[in-house]
């Protein structure tokens, strides 16, 4: 399957992203950090049939964040399987400062800054491909954050857990 639409398919499972971060403002203007307590959905595999030939399956993995209190989506991150590898597309509330895009890094370090690859009326995404280096990090790595700006230019730092990637990336090269 072409790699734009399994992108496609990628924003449709991701598609539920609400505005988390609309109160980052304080009452007179001024921008501030805002701390978000969140739940996870831990690293899951997700897989659909190929648009080629419906009797194979293109899998991904998947992790997401929500706001605890309300169950509005903060983050998503799905890797996906392209015809030159991996990538990696993370989506997260509209809203956010698109100039900045998102910085990603893995245990503080490899820093990386991913584009903004488009925004739709339910998120925006941002997309890398992940070369061997980026995918044994990740596999080895205890934690991943994803740094990005709202609109009135409060930081948002949203840290995810790497314990499961490992096991759900390999289910994911089976399939």
């Amino acid at each position: 399957m072409p790699l734009y639409f399994r992108f496609l398919l990628a924003c449709l499972v991701l598609a539920p992203v609400n505005g988390a971060f609309a109160q980052a403002a304080n009452s007179d203007g001024t921008s501030r950090t805002q701390s978000i307590q969140t739940s996870e959905t831990g690293w899951q595999v997700i897989c659909r049939p190929q648009q080629a030939d419906r009797a194979k399956l293109d899998c991904s993995v998947v992790y997401e964040t929500f706001t605890t209190n309300d169950r509005m989506r903060v983050a998503a991150v799905e890797i996906i399987k392209g015809e030159k590898g991996r990538t990696i597309i993370i989506s997260v509330p509209v809203g956010v400062n698109l100039k900045d895009g998102i910085e990603l890094m893995v245990d503080g370090a490899s820093r990386q800054t991913l584009g903004f690859a488009s925004c739709q009326s339910n998120g925006c995404f941002a997309t890398m491909d992940m070369d061997a280096k980026f995918v044994e990090l990740m596999r080895k790595g205890k934690n991943i954050s994803a740094g990005f700006s709202d609109g009135q230019g409060s930081k948002v730092k949203v840290d995810i857990s790497l314990v499961g990637f490992n096991a759900a990336y390999l289910k994911s090269e089976d399939k």
